[in-house]
């Protein structure tokens, strides 16, 4: 007599098997010894939607400069793909690899990276195998630094304030703020476990 697995888990506490209550929305706690029970997640769609937007608003990013400033009446606006070629320009080639492997690169592929699992977990169409989907994802999710390349331009434009004419944030500053938030949110909705078989 087979029965289906699926609706029981296992408390790693103390070892009882409990069936899930599939109904109810609340943290499920073990009968014995009421620990907090793990439930996985169904791959949520707020993940695929959330990086589509992440795409579309760094699209939108590379277009409008991040911050602005006046130099002896000279307008200066970087942007973030200007900021890789000022790098390179200076002869900066491993810390502007680094910029754009971190800043540009590893984000753009891991949302990717949730847009492809996603399609391959909905439909038929296999274009990746589940380990190197996986990988990728892990990789690339580690390696994304765009949050600590803010945190870098509020500093510099803390520092800035008193050494030019007038520095401010421009529209791809707060573009990249919006940028920052469905990442995240791609990530965080994100459940490896649906998707990949952990």
């Amino acid at each position: 007599m087979h029965k289906n697995l699926n609706f029981i888990v296992e408390c790693y506490s103390c070892g009882l098997f409990v069936k899930k209550d599939l109904k109810s929305k609340l943290t499920q706690r073990c009968p014995r010894c009421n620990s907090k029970l793990q439930v996985h997640k169904r791959h949520s769609k707020d993940s695929l939607y959330y990086a589509i937007s992440a795409i579309l608003l760094f699209g939108i990013l590379n277009i409008y400069p991040i911050i602005s400033l006046n130099i002896n009446d000279t307008q200066l606006k970087a942007t973030l793909i200007g900021t890789v070629l000022i790098l390179l320009e200076q002869n900066f080639f491993l810390v502007a690899f680094l910029v754009f492997f971190t800043i540009i690169l590893a984000p753009i592929f891991n949302s990717l990276v949730i847009i492809f699992a996603f399609i391959q977990a909905k439909t038929k169409i296999k274009l990746f195998t589940k380990t190197l989907l996986h990988d990728s994802f892990y990789f690339f999710k580690h390696w994304g630094f765009v949050e600590v390349f803010i945190v870098s331009i509020i500093v510099t434009y803390i520092k800035l304030i008193g050494m030019v004419s007038s520095t401010k944030f421009d529209i791809g500053f707060y573009v990249m703020l919006a940028y920052v938030f469905c990442f995240y949110m791609s990530n965080r909705k994100f459940e490896g476990k649906s998707v990949f078989g952990e």
